[in-house]
């Protein structure tokens, strides 16, 4: 889950509304792929952070009952290997380039960290044997896997700055991350929740894109299954952006 503190209480998004935004963005990115690919590839992006019911697993509390936003807590730095192996099950029930991209985005997480338990060391190099396997079965070249995976990271990134509220006001450039081509873009405010990206990397000069959040009053629960049926009762909110050139 995105974790933001909020006036009255947390401001909380599903990874699954993050993966969605970034399927948008992917959706309206100018880059030339045939229909067997970009499918896949779209798909791989919406679902890269699938895999497990957040509001319903323990770890999406702290232990002193708060909900536990993904990246600041001990526990997201170990990988959660229940979710890798489900989200890796759903991505190769679709296809094989789904399940490359997906493994290379799990790499991507957690293939550089020093501190490794022998679980994850050894689903990690599984995943290394997978990986290869598929691109000698799919006949495709590693640079152009890379580049599809940069398209897939550079969504996932972008979507997160938009989702953590990150992105600097009074209209501050700030890096995204470099796009499949290698360029470096940036992101600004123009206005209220309107969005440029410099250089110009989208199909068209204006489209709008969301993500959905609720807000949860309370600050703490004794336990996961009270946080869980309190978050379902909460009404579904929506925060739009207009990109414009």
């Amino acid at each position: 889950m995105i974790v933001i503190s909020h006036s009255k209480g947390w401001k909380i998004i599903n990874q699954h509304a993050h993966g969605l935004l970034a399927a948008m963005l992917a959706y309206q990115y100018d880059i030339d792929l045939p229909n067997e690919i970009i499918v896949p590839t779209l798909i791989a992006i919406a679902e890269h952070d699938d895999g497990i019911a957040e509001t319903a697993d323990d770890k999406s509390l702290t232990d002193a009952g708060a909900p536990r936003h993904f990246m600041l807590s001990n526990e997201s730095k170990k990988s959660n290997l229940k979710q890798q192996f489900n989200v890796m099950e759903i991505a190769s029930s679709k296809s094989q380039l789904n399940a490359l991209l997906t493994s290379m985005h799990i790499n991507f997480l957690f293939g550089d960290k020093e501190e490794k338990d022998k679980k994850l060391e050894k689903f990690l190099n599984d995943q290394d044997i997978n990986r290869k396997r598929i691109l000698k079965d799919l006949n495709i070249d590693k640079k152009y896997a890379e580049r599809l995976y940069r398209f897939v990271e550079w969504c996932d990134a972008f979507s997160l700055l938009i989702c953590m509220d990150e992105i600097q006001p009074e209209g501050r450039k700030m890096e995204i991350s470099r796009s499949p081509d290698g360029d470096m873009n940036q992101v600004f405010y123009k206005g209220k929740n309107e969005i440029c990206v410099e250089p110009w990397v989208f199909k068209n000069n204006n489209f709008k894109v969301f993500y959905e959040y609720k807000v949860v009053e309370q600050l703490k629960f004794n336990s996961i299954e009270e946080f869980n049926k309190v978050f379902k009762e909460i009404p579904v909110q929506r925060e739009e952006f207009t990109f414009s050139k």
